[in-house]
């Protein structure tokens, strides 16, 4: 049995995963709900990266770290601090090692939908609907609407990524073809070169733990 640590992105809270980790368990697999702290403007990536640290017992062993969106850009930080047997890269941002978010995203602006900068979900309904669950049924993208937040990533995005090399731990990629948010062929063609993966596909939006919970909980148990 297998331990899944799900990290949650810059707009949805920890209640986001609700409805992967039942499924996750129907798979014989058990879950921990990484909480990013909201609340601190001026988190580093030290400091979110400790907050999951936090999430996973002392004394598990066989954890996966799950990544989705933003925290993709995390989970190289826990895994060069504590031993995992995998990190799995959820239609996520992958760092660089040597440069900022920002000095990536102006070096290739292709990493994000050019419609999807600006937005802020936690605020707009409409855009929370249109660019993260655009392919959800009704109920459960009225639901979802219920987990929306903003993660303070402003200080994160400025900074030199503060590891030196990559961790040596698998990586697997989850790439979501209907993606409104990250561009699913930059996500393709960053985790064949930086992760050294084929990546993943799987026919959603950028929240397939939401759309698609049964599915993305095959996926991930195939992994272990």
């Amino acid at each position: 049995m297998s331990l899944f640590c799900l990290v949650h992105g810059s707009t949805e809270n920890a209640a986001g995963w609700d409805l992967l980790v039942p499924e996750l368990e129907s798979q014989g697999q058990r879950a921990v709900r990484a909480e990013l702290p909201t609340d601190d403007p001026q988190a580093d990536a030290g400091r979110y990266a400790d907050a999951i640290l936090s999430a996973i017992p002392a004394d598990a062993e066989d954890v996966l770290l799950v990544g989705h969106s933003g925290s993709g850009y995390l989970l190289p930080l826990v895994a060069a601090q504590r031993s995992v047997r995998r990190m799995v890269f959820l239609a996520a941002m992958l760092p660089e090692i040597g440069k900022s978010f920002l000095e990536q995203l102006r070096a290739d602006p292709t990493i994000l939908n050019p419609e999807w900068i600006g937005k802020d979900p936690s605020r707009d309904d409409r855009a929370a609907i249109d660019f993260l669950f655009h392919d959800c049924p009704p109920e459960v993208a009225k639901w979802a609407l219920t987990t929306l937040i903003r993660l303070p990533l402003e200080r994160v995005a400025n900074e030199v990524y503060p590891l030196q090399e990559w961790p040596g731990v698998a990586s697997s990629y989850i790439v979501c073809s209907q993606d409104r948010t990250i561009n699913a062929e930059w996500s393709r063609r960053t985790a064949r070169e930086r992760l050294g993966v084929n990546p993943i596909e799987l026919e959603s939006g950028h929240c397939p733990h939401v759309s698609q919970p049964k599915k993305l909980a095959k996926i991930l148990s195939d992994l272990t």
